[in-house]
């Protein structure tokens, strides 16, 4: 009999649903009386009853509208603000009264009541400080009390209102009742106690339900016991980690992973956390800022569960697992290749340099494994960053060459390939002087030092032949000394015009370039240019394209294999050496230097003065970093030049399996940092072959030096016979018995110049004892009476044999002498 009343009053309440739950319901809620009896005194009470009911409820009405609409201390309660605050910045008449209590409070002892303290020079932020922590408390108590009371306070109806709310909640209380002093029919009142009734409903369930927040299941202890037991065992993600700095409330919990061993903080997932924790992966979040050593990492756990809008939005899963304290996300658009949006910091606390794509992405449950390497940071200002959020990146297509982009514009730049936002990636291969100009009229400009870093493969090759291809275009000299013993520009042998792949050849051709500028120089003290005046001055202390020199680059690529500290070659400090004087120096003579390095870090070169000057140098234009070894791109020892975001390191394939070569960040002239790829030419050769080239003039070509001269010789021979070749021609230019190196051209002669009348013999042998001829002269004529060889040339003119090879070598670039396997031989009448 029990078990079948039970049953029977199960069933009664699973009946009970729909319409007959809601109106059971209503039929619970006080409301429904309290508005049906209001509109019902209006009904049935008349005379000084229903004046007095309507002036009663017209009060507790403007009470109501008081409360919500004027500003007072009622905006302390939860939701409003801190109270304190409010009092502080109050006027308050009761002055005197509060700073008698404040002193009592203070209890200060080493001074006097009243001429000590008063005289006391911190009184006044003494009595500010302890009033406002007195105040403080009490309104704490004051929102606990309220919480308690009246929960759910965002939608409760206490809160402050707006006007139209107000009419619609506390216009009622004096409507009601005034309806009594208006005649109406039956069915008039009925509607009044109609409309009474479900007011008297709507006012009073406005306050959701009262819904404690849930307590926290576990304290401190409890997590740094899971933390030990899932994350720091020996067999766990981080062994022998530590958690410290733990703060916990109801809402999140916040620490630092310390590691104590080699393995960096950040190698702890959002996985392992969520299992030792019991908490959504989507609950962590772990980022390390820019200050904070690799053996430390911030961890949050928000313990509270996720409650956004419909659709799971990013501003509002943003502002529940907000990573950095105040900041804002606002302005989500779809674009072609993902999502953007932007980042609102606060006015204080958080730099634009602190904020990092792995806590960005780790707030907002990005998915999959490249999830931080898709995100890519740009600041807008002090407090804005643009987050583009690339599923597929645009360059991964690859950026074709185009000669027009590499023509150089009025301030310097050329277009080298296109950055991930699709505008073009700039270099800059001149700096304008301004109000400078040469006689022509063309601007004075300097030089630009560029430096690139990256390991084998990443591209720097792509980068550099881009650039060779755009000094021809603009008129550029271009010197490349490769590291790589040639291979890196062997389809280049013939086209640069200068080549060297030894070490030796590294330190001839910084020397060299030195002394090029230094030649430069003193040519330009004797020049005279127009100022942005128009009048005409002396002494040139700036370079102008053309006027009568060339600009000119000079690229020493795998720079570090062949000048770090420590290196075996005995020509890494004269490299050093030489490449920190031609960055120091010849900036103002139109010489620039570009170096490629496979080096993490700047420091691997030295310490010295020569490699200060050289970081400096590499720091001071352009810079380009491209794959790397190693995951810290930005601890490369670049000064100012400092990524300000953390950049990711970029993979050797882009989600579609092609190569990333020519993918790397530029700056673009600061700390920012552009993700970008370079223009690609399968034969980029070929194209630099079909553009005029450039060299030195004769001058310049004397002051550049023997190897200079020499370099058609040398050209077509690998490194280690380079080496030797430079030695042996050293030494014969110092005098010193040469090492037999035997030299075997392999560059085919250049095209005869146009012929000139010539008449070069000198009968009187009186005149030539008083003026000696010159050693042209005295070479042609020893090689035209029948001397083959330098050392049979050198026995019939009494010269020196380094003297004979540079005067043969000459006169070969003229077309006065061919050489024929080591014999030399007339081909034209040398000018008088």
């Amino acid at each position: 009999m029990t078990a079948t009343t039970v049953a029977n009053k199960e069933t009664e309440k699973q009946e009970v649903s729909g319409l007959r739950l809601k109106v059971a319901e209503l039929q619970r809620s006080p409301g429904l009386y309290a508005g049906g009896a209001l509109a019902a005194a209006g009904a049935l009470l008349s005379g000084e009853l229903l004046m007095v009911t309507t002036l009663g409820t017209s009060a507790v009405a403007a009470g109501w509208t008081a409360l919500g609409m004027l500003p007072g201390p009622w905006r302390w309660l939860p939701g409003q603000g801190e109270p304190w605050e409010w009092m502080c910045r109050s006027s308050r008449r009761g002055y005197r009264r509060s700073l008698r209590r404040m002193r009592r409070r203070l209890k200060v002892a080493p001074y006097e009541p009243l001429p000590g303290w008063y005289a006391h020079p911190d009184r006044p932020a003494l009595v500010r400080a302890a009033t406002a922590e007195v105040r403080k408390r009490r309104c704490e108590a004051l929102r606990a009390a309220w919480s308690r009371l009246l929960p759910d306070w965002e939608r409760g109806w206490w809160r402050r209102y707006s006007p139209a709310e107000i009419a619609l909640r506390a216009g009622p209380l004096v409507a009601l009742p005034a309806s009594g002093y208006i005649e109406l029919p039956w069915w008039g009142r009925l509607v009044a106690m109609a409309a009474g009734t479900s007011w008297g409903v709507w006012v009073w369930d406005k306050p959701d339900p009262r819904t404690t927040a849930p307590a926290a299941g576990h304290d401190e202890d409890w997590y740094l016991t899971r933390w030990a037991e899932w994350i720091a065992a020996d067999r766990g993600p981080l062994p022998a980690s530590n958690l410290t700095s733990v703060v916990l409330d109801e809402d999140k919990l916040t620490a630092v992973i310390v590691s104590t061993t080699a393995k960096s903080a950040l190698s702890v997932g959002q996985d392992e956390v969520s299992i030792a924790f019991e908490v959504p992966p989507r609950a962590v979040n772990i980022y390390r800022p820019d200050d904070m050593a690799a053996n430390r990492a911030k961890l949050t756990v928000r313990l509270k569960p996720l409650t956004v809008k419909a659709g799971d939005d990013l501003p509002s899963v943003w502002q529940e697992y907000n990573p950095y304290e105040g900041s804002e996300l606002y302005g989500v658009e779809e674009t072609e290749t993902g999502r953007k949006f932007t980042i609102l910091l606060p006015r204080k606390g958080t730099s634009a340099t602190a904020v990092q794509p792995r806590a960005i992405a780790q707030a907002l449950d990005m998915p999959g494994e490249e999830a931080v390497s898709r995100l890519h940071l740009r600041a807008l200002d002090a407090r804005r960053i643009e987050v583009n959020e690339m599923i597929s990146n645009p360059l991964q297509d690859g950026v074709p060459l185009d000669l027009d982009a590499l023509r150089m514009d009025a301030n310097g730049y050329v277009t080298v390939g296109r950055d991930i936002y699709g505008q073009p990636a700039r270099w800059r291969l001149m700096i304008p002087n301004a109000g400078k100009f040469g006689l022509s009229g063309a601007p004075g400009m300097s030089a630009v030092h560029s430096f690139d870093s990256g390991t084998t493969g990443a591209g720097k090759t792509s980068l550099e032949e881009a650039l060779l291809i755009a000094q021809a275009l603009n008129g550029f000299v271009s010197w490349v000394a490769d590291g790589k013993g040639g291979v890196g520009y062997a389809s280049w042998t013939d086209d640069l015009d200068w080549l060297v792949k030894s070490p030796l050849g590294f330190a001839l051709m910084a020397q060299a370039a030195s002394n090029v500028g230094k030649h430069r120089f003193a040519e330009q003290m004797r020049m005279q240019w127009r100022d942005a005046d128009g009048d005409l001055e002396t002494g040139r202390s700036f370079f102008v394209p053309g006027e009568p020199f060339a600009p000119m680059a000079v690229t020493f690529d795998e720079f570090n294999e062949m000048a770090k500290d420590g290196s075996r070659s005995k020509n890494a400090a004269a490299v050093l050496r030489g490449v920190s004087h031609l960055g120091r120096q010849t900036r103002a003579a139109g010489i620039g230097a570009r170096a490629h390095v496979q080096l993490p870090n700047l420091d691997a070169i030295g310490s010295n003065a020569d490699a200060n000057a050289v970081r400096d140098m590499l720091q001071s234009g352009n810079i380009a970093l491209f794959r790397t070894a190693r995951t810290d791109v930005d601890t490369m020892s670049l000064g100012s030049r400092t990524p300000e975001f953390r950049l990711e390191p970029i993979p050797e394939t882009f989600p579609n399996g092609s190569g990333t070569g020519g993918l790397c960040y530029i700056a673009d002239g600061g700390a920012q940092y552009t993700q970008s790829r370079v223009m690609y030419h399968h034969n980029a050769a070929k194209v630099f072959r079909t553009l005029p080239q450039k060299t030195l003039t004769d001058r310049e070509a004397d002051a550049a030096g023997i190897a200079y001269l020499h370099r058609d010789e040398y050209r077509h021979m690998d490194a280690t016979e380079e080496e030797a070749f430079l030695t042996a021609l050293l030494k014969s230019k110092s005098g010193k018995k040469s090492s037999g190196v035997v030299v075997i051209d392999m560059h085919k002669s250049a095209a005869p110049a146009v012929e000139a009348d010539a008449n070069a013999d000198v009968e009187d042998e009186d005149l030539d004892t008083l003026v000696p001829l010159p050693p042209r002269v005295r070479v042609w004529n020893a090689v035209d009476g029948g001397a083959r060889r330098n050392k049979q040339i050198a026995e019939v003119t009494e010269l020196k044999p380094s003297n004979v090879a540079n005067v043969t070598a000459r006169l070969e670039r003229l077309n006065k002498l061919t050489q024929v396997g080591l014999d030399w031989h007339t081909a034209e009448r040398l000018d008088a």
